[in-house]
């Protein structure tokens, strides 16, 4: 931001610094005169001055001075110049965090006879509500009453509000902004204003959760991501792009069932939507002029708009937002949101950062910003008021959408005490919640046992974590330096003992050390929309193979996501071998880029077949589990087999399942103890409940399943 021609900053209770323009005034200062609420305190002489070709630098030392957030202080030059001075290094005390404290409701609380408008920002001077109401063009200033005591700026408007539009003038320092509630529930095109909305007329469409089949185990989840905007910005669908598009029924290109039909046929239990809270760069009035994923947050109460069929109605994104999960749910898919709290797109210009300066953002000892994130800011989430704002924005996402469950961003920038408060206050509202994230650790400003890292998974049983070891140990490294290195189903058979540890959900010492506790805690995953997808690397690292043998690849890698203890996750397209051309990182390249290409459905008809088939084959698994699901990871056992293919083996109390992975392009027989039935192979479900063998043949690049049922029925399925 432009630097001011003369600004005055306190670092501490008896030091303040100023820095002079020349510009401003080209002689050396001698005197500063301190008021405080626009009373003369005391004249002060600096006790240094720098010097530079364009500026002076200025340190006035006092004895310890109290300054209370709210009042005005200023400094005035030798020509009665005022400016104000910053005091937000208070913000950073323990003193202030304990003081300046709120538990009520923030935002525009509404009621059909007032509604009450409520923010905090403990150093403002003045704010002054700017209202527009509906149907009018007129705008209505009222002066917001401060509490000193907490921070809290408030006041009540009388008459029904709802749909009118308001910001904050919030008077800082001396400097007078126009921001946007941070807990607006709704927003203008391009996140310009807020809205009143009134709960009850969104909480009045069904959501259908009542349809949804029972959920208690996290392992027995299968999750989808996917962006709102990618699964019909393709198609010549109405409105594509959109909420709206997305939770349509009967929508085909070329007879293959387009967004919402499309996942339903999958046969997965979620659907983790890419983030749909306010996002920065894209122009709600013109989406389709470019493209970003959403990892740029803005606010985190109201979704985005150019997801929206009007971005400027109040209602718009949120009523459609709304319907789209419970399009979601009456379809039995539960919903899932990618969250994204570690950051914001700018700190300099955030509502946030405005209204209570060093306060929101984590900084470091030499108060730069903490940049754990690589966004250039990370949250500061140990400070009361913005842990706040996390769990009333998580619980605002239950109350208004009732989504399932919450995929956290970097997840390691959050501090563990504020994760578990989070979670404990969502699983009062919706007990079968889902709770996981991005658990790399990460150098943000943040005691390593702080974290919400996976190294102290053993601290937060209730939450998941992606495991990137089951990634690189499946496929092979994905940074973009190590694009070349095979995992075990690209070929290299090295891998084989880390195979058998991922599958065991990364929670038994065999090859590695554990990184969790339990497999609940494992996310098993070979691509998300980081990095390049799976097709792309197996390209890359498997230069010799041909087509057919990388989407048998494929194959081999979406199976051991499903069989593998823990919980499954899969990216969009992934099932059908999609490719981005090589681009690792498209979080801004174009919808031809990230779209879903449903013709790829049609070409690749075999590899979306055995996708259902093999989702649809994990259900039957869990059936002849019975009750030993939830322990599975005590009940498998492993063979060595030739050209470094590996037996598991499923021992469960009435069943034996046998799954043999093969990644090497050589064909071998395999002979059984006993009869077997194989019940599914790289053509997807082939079972007959007539055939047992006790030989078989494992194909190059292959997965093969069969089931035995012991005791004297052996050969009965």
């Amino acid at each position: 931001m432009e630097k001011a021609l003369i600004q005055a900053t306190a670092k501490s209770n008896n030091v303040i610094e100023v820095y002079v323009s020349k510009d401003f005034c080209f002689s050396e200062l001698k005197v500063f005169r301190l008021y405080e609420n626009g009373k003369l305190v005391q004249k002060i002489k600096p006790v240094s001055m720098s010097e530079s070709t364009s500026s002076y630098i200025y340190t006035l030392l006092l004895k310890e001075y109290q300054y209370t957030p709210g009042f005005t202080y200023e400094l005035a030059t030798e020509h009665n110049y005022f400016v104000s001075i910053d005091i937000s290094f208070i913000a950073t005390t323990k003193e202030f965090e304990e003081k300046y404290r709120y538990d009520g409701k923030l935002g525009a609380i509404y009621s059909k006879n007032s509604t009450v408008f409520r923010v905090f920002s403990p150093f403002a001077t003045q704010i002054v509500l700017n209202l527009i109401r509906k149907d009018s063009h007129e705008i209505e200033c009222f002066n917001m009453n401060h509490n000193l005591k907490n921070g809290i700026y408030e006041t009540t408007i009388p008459g029904d509000l709802d749909e009118a539009s308001y910001t904050f003038s919030a008077t800082v320092f001396g400097n007078t902004k126009e921001v946007v509630d941070p807990y607006a529930y709704g927003l203008n095109s391009n996140s310009r204003k807020g809205f009143v909305i009134n709960p009850d007329r969104v909480k009045e469409i069904k959501t259908n959760s009542d349809q949804l089949p029972e959920f208690k185990d996290y392992q027995k989840a299968v999750i989808y991501e996917c962006d709102v905007r990618d699964m019909t910005s393709l198609t010549s669908v109405p409105d594509k792009g959109t909420y709206k598009a997305l939770s349509q029924e009967g929508l085909k290109e070329k007879n293959i069932p387009v967004g919402l039909d499309y996942l339903a046929s999958l046969g997965v239990s979620h659907i983790q939507l890419q983030p749909i809270l306010d996002f920065q760069t894209i122009d709600d009035d013109h989406p389709f002029d470019s493209y970003n994923w959403g990892y740029d947050p803005s606010f985190f109460f109201a979704p985005e708009g150019s997801y929206s069929l009007n971005p400027n109605d109040p209602y718009s994104r949120v009523v459609e937002l709304r319907n789209l999960i419970a399009s979601f749910h009456a379809k039995g898919l539960r919903v899932n949101i990618d969250v994204v709290y570690n950051h914001v797109f700018s700190a300099d210009f955030n509502s946030l950062a405005i209204l209570v300066p060093q306060y929101y953002f984590r900084l470091n000892g030499d108060k730069t910003l903490s940049n754990g994130s690589g966004c250039g800011n990370d949250f500061e989430s140990c400070h009361y008021m913005a842990r706040k704002l996390i769990i009333d924005s998580l619980l605002h996402l239950l109350d208004f959408y009732d989504v399932d469950g919450f995929r956290f961003d970097l997840m390691g920038i959050i501090d563990t005490d504020t994760l578990k408060l989070a979670f404990d206050e969502v699983k009062k509202v919706k007990a079968d919640i889902m709770f996981y994230g991005e658990g790399w650790d990460l150098w943000t400003n943040l005691p390593a046992d702080k974290k919400g890292s996976y190294f102290n998974a053993d601290k937060m049983p209730y939450c998941a974590f992606f495991n990137d070891r089951f990634r690189d140990v499946v496929k092979g490294k994905s940074n973009a330096s190590e694009l070349l290195v095979k995992g075990y189903l690209s070929g290299d058979t090295n891998y084989l003992d880390g195979f058998k540890h991922v599958l065991l959900g990364s929670s038994v010492a065999l090859a590695f050390a554990p990184l969790f506790k339990s497999p609940t805690q494992s996310v098993n995953y070979v691509e998300c929309h980081d990095n390049n997808t799976l097709y792309d690397k197996l390209l890359a690292c498997c230069p010799e193979d041909k087509p057919d043998e990388i989407l048998k690849r494929i194959k081999m890698c979406n199976m051991a996501v499903l069989l593998a203890c823990g919980i499954p996750f899969f990216h969009e397209g992934q099932e059908i071998g999609h490719s981005k051309g090589g681009i690792a990182n498209s979080y801004n390249s174009s919808d031809k880029v990230n779209g879903f290409d449903y013709s790829l459905v049609e070409k690749r008809k075999s590899l979306y077949e055995f996708f259902k088939d093999a989702v649809e084959f994990t259900k039957r698994f869990y059936t002849l589990a019975n009750g030993e699901f939830d322990t599975l990871s005590t009940h498998i056992t492993f063979d060595n087999l030739p050209e470094g293919a590996v037996k598991i083996n499923y021992n469960f109390t009435d069943f034996t399942v046998f799954v043999i992975f093969n990644p090497s392009k050589k064909s071998f027989v395999y002979s059984f103890n006993d009869y077997v039935n194989l019940v599914f192979n790289e053509s997807g479900n082939v079972e007959k409940s007539d055939f047992y063998i006790r030989m078989a043949i494992i194909n190059a690049l292959s997965v093969n399943i069969f089931t035995a049922r012991k005791g004297k029925d052996s050969k009965k399925q």
